[in-house]
């Protein structure tokens, strides 16, 4: 099988190529410039065999169900015998008719390219001498200048038709000259960016068009021919059209055209690369979800002929060269994306990205930050083995002297937890999250209370219950919010073990001891007794509890109760009775002063 190192290159005397391609590659079709007009070529290349198995290729076959009736005559009648030679004779007919003067009404010429398209279906690849010289006058006729630079859209589309049919039946030999070759694939181009209307009227053709090109491997013609700028274009077309209204089929075949024409490159150009990087990113605006999803398809497709030129871009930017050229692509965002779909090319900016952890300047330090805190909380996604050590430096930045980007780190490092609590780093990170508890910032230490807490009431058991209970410790903090927001944390926790009671792989000493923690806070001067007893009858159980299991929990939860604990209760409930005791001497009085007035 060729491979684009081996692709012959043009001949020095004539300028064009003259070579054979395997079966496996039915694409190269050209012949000499030295042939005058758009006549029958003379020296034409050679195509390999079509590919398709079914013998339904070709731009119309899309769909059978969306053939128009004479369309599937063509079909029916046009394989072979005198079905066929019917065929060449009415496009024998219609060739003439557009040899002539063409209809002045885009409407009537429409029809007639349609009916050619539909009669062009019909004919067998590589027929017999005596078809292809009945339909040569069509295939001279639709390469009229009239036709190619016309203006309509609907003949554009039709005539895009016709050519995709002629590459089919002529195959493997060459159709038209370099030129006429250029002409028609930018015709083709031109009719993608009517992709983006489902609802066009010819919506079912340019599908069928876009099909063909990546079934036939047509589109790797445009390297031999040198449009660079036109391959460009398509590549941009199609990221700026690809949309969820499109079906799967129409995605696929975008993409596989463009992995196509990046594995036939010789050379990936810069402008090329940059348009398919330049839909990588989450904070991208004006480029779609599905444009990046395509865009990722495409790399990870081609990750073994992408990887040097993203290693050389990536190095490029993270190093501050060609920052003008680069300066529209986010090279952090380039690296999220890649991360996910060709990850093993990133090895080479590990070194960049330590540097930028390590930096004096606080916006570049956060900056990496924020990067390796989403790489690293992706979902079912591990850690690289060549990210390790960035890994090791991330949670180093839990120290860092900046407020905010402890804050972030710490933000960060919950969502690894939450999207997959029992991975490798998990017991690392945790350890990590606990040793700034003490953190002389108190913005610090209640955001790793609520980290670790998020991600106890995330998933029941991910955190060890000693890590709970070092987080409870934070209940006697110097910083009256950050006591408070431990308290009310230490409730939800509680909450949800009494929602799993019933659960019985939880063990009741592991959460019993809740309730005494929140109670020893009577004793803190910062809280007034209220509000203690506040949390423990409206923040503690699930509003909808049934007294009878509030109950059972507070008489379970008492057993492990020490001295202290029990004494607060006692005060609790000594307040509350003398409360009771006052009320009652109050309605009494009450009463009496009502029977004395009366």
């Amino acid at each position: 099988e060729d491979t684009a190192a081996q692709r012959p290159k043009p001949d020095p005397q004539t300028g064009h190529f003259a070579h054979e391609l395997s079966a496996s590659l039915p694409h190269q079709f050209r012949n000499s410039e030295s042939q005058k007009g758009n006549a029958k070529p003379l020296s034409p290349l050679r195509l390999g065999p079509r590919l398709d198995p079914e013998g339904g290729g070709g731009a119309g076959a899309a769909s059978a169900s969306r053939r128009s009736p004479a369309r599937q005559f063509a079909a029916g009648q046009g394989r072979g015998g005198g079905g066929m030679a019917a065929v060449a004779g009415q496009l024998r007919e219609l060739g003439d008719k557009l040899g002539s003067e063409l209809p002045a009404e885009a409407e009537a010429l429409a029809k007639l390219l349609e009916q050619a398209a539909e009669c062009l279906h019909g004919i067998e690849q590589s027929p017999g001498s005596s078809v292809m010289e009945a339909i040569q006058p069509c295939l001279t006729a639709v390469v009229r200048k009239e036709l190619l630079k016309h203006q309509d859209q609907d003949v554009k589309v039709l005539l895009a038709t016709c050519f995709c049919e002629i590459t089919r039946i002529t195959a493997p030999e060459a159709p038209y000259s370099d030129d006429v070759l250029r002409t028609i694939f930018r015709l083709i181009v031109g009719t993608f960016g009517g992709l983006a209307d489902v609802n066009s009227h010819y919506f079912s053709r340019r599908v069928a068009i876009l099909e063909t090109v990546a079934r036939y491997r047509a589109c790797v013609v445009m390297l031999d021919l040198e449009c660079n700028d036109l391959i460009t274009d398509m590549f941009r077309t199609f990221l700026e059209i690809v949309s969820e209204n499109h079906e799967t089929n129409v995605v696929k075949s975008m993409q596989t055209i463009m992995a196509l024409i990046i594995e036939e490159s010789e050379v990936i150009h810069q402008s090329l690369l940059h348009v398919l990087l330049s839909a990588l990113g989450r904070k991208k605006t004006g480029i779609s979800l599905s444009a990046r999803k395509l865009a990722r398809g495409v790399i990870e497709q081609s990750a073994g002929k992408l990887e040097p030129y993203i290693k050389k871009f990536l190095t490029s930017s993270l190093a501050g060269a060609n920052s003008s050229a680069n300066g529209h692509i986010d090279h952090h965002e380039v690296i999220f994306d890649v991360y996910q779909c060709a990850p093993r090319v990133l090895k080479v900016v590990v070194p960049y990205i330590t540097g930028e952890l390590l930096a004096d300047e606080v916006e570049m330090r956060s900056k990496s930050v924020e990067l390796l805190g989403e790489l690293f909380s992706l979902p079912g996604v591990p850690v690289l083995e060549s990210f390790k050590s960035l890994f090791i430096e991330f949670l180093k930045r839990l120290t860092d002297r900046v407020v905010e980007i402890r804050l972030s780190v710490t933000e960060h490092l919950k969502k690894c937890l939450i999207s997959n609590h029992s991975r490798p780093e998990a017991p690392e990170i945790i350890k990590a999250l606990c040793d700034r508890l003490l953190d002389y910032e108190e913005n610090v230490r209640k955001q790793v209370v609520a980290a670790v807490c998020d991600v106890a009431c995330h998933e029941f058991g991910a955190v060890p219950i000693e890590t709970i209970k070092l987080v409870a410790e934070r209940v006697r903090d110097k910083s009256l919010p950050v006591k408070c927001y431990t308290m009310e944390r230490l409730a939800d926790i509680y909450k949800l073990y009494c929602l799993k009671g019933s659960d019985s792989s939880t063990n009741s000493d592991n959460f019993e001891w809740i309730p005494g923690k929140i109670l020893r806070c009577i004793y803190d001067k910062d809280f007034r007794p209220e509000s203690i007893e506040s949390v423990l009858c409206a923040s503690l159980f699930p509003p909808e509890f049934p007294t009878k299991e509030r109950v059972k929990h507070w008489v379970i939860a008492a057993t492990h109760f020490d001295k202290v604990e029990m004494k607060a209760l006692e005060q609790i409930l000594l307040q509350k009775q003398r409360l009771q005791q006052e009320m009652l001497k109050y309605m009494s009085l009450r009463q009496t002063s009502q029977v004395c007035d009366s």
